[in-house]
């Protein structure tokens, strides 16, 4: 017997409902880890749901430039 993945399947987990819920979930709870002006920014991508976390005032810019806080949260 060969393995055939199930491609449609695939896609469905990666632009799922479930995907969405994890990826806001973590996405959230790194954004608190890191502190104050840290955001989570998501997006429904082509292939699959993401999110990003940026510093959004100066305070935490300038933070994550000399403490490299979203590295230090990510552990």
């Amino acid at each position: 017997m060969k393995y055939r993945p199930n491609h449609e399947g695939l896609r469905e987990l990666l632009r799922g409902t479930a995907a969405k819920t994890l990826v806001i979930e973590h996405g959230e709870r790194l954004a608190n880890a890191a502190g104050e002006g840290f955001v989570l920014s998501t997006q429904q991508g082509k292939s699959r749901f993401r999110g990003i976390i940026y510093p959004k005032t100066w305070s935490a810019r300038r933070r994550e430039a000399k403490n490299n806080v979203l590295i230090r949260v990510l552990g």
